[in-house]
């Protein structure tokens, strides 16, 4: 596998997602560069890759969002993310996010947010 498909996240599938219910507070780059909130969403499922939620607004891919990960005991702030990819899902739509640019700052990002809810899959409510 070349360099580069891998850094674009050819191998993302191949990881597991983790079913959970967890609330998601998603931020957008307003005009005047600051982050305002835009609207609340329910994560379905993660792994270190990103996060798959549904949410009442459609965004577009390539879209840069913030998020507040609502999790048991804590709130992730902050957690970066792209949109890779939005379907209509009844009245909401299903939110496809990337939460790295490439799978090489994953990997040299111990400190990465999304790796705080790898380990906790015990805590997280299920579906």
């Amino acid at each position: 596998m070349s360099e580069s498909t891998e850094a674009r996240g050819a191998n993302r599938r191949k990881m597991a997602r983790i079913s959970t219910q967890i609330r998601v507070d998603i931020y957008r780059l307003g005009l005047l560069g600051n982050w305002r909130y835009l609207t609340c969403a329910k994560a379905l499922d993660y792994n270190r890759y990103g996060i798959g939620l549904v949410a009442a607004v459609k965004l577009s891919a390539g879209t840069d969002v913030q998020l507040d990960l609502h999790c048991p005991g804590m709130i992730l702030r902050g957690v970066s993310a792209q949109v890779v990819s939005c379907q209509r899902a009844g009245q909401g739509y299903r939110l496809g996010l990337r939460t790295y640019d490439t799978l090489r700052d994953l990997v040299g990002d111990s400190n990465h947010q999304i790796r705080y809810l790898a380990g906790m899959e015990a805590m997280l409510p299920a579906l």
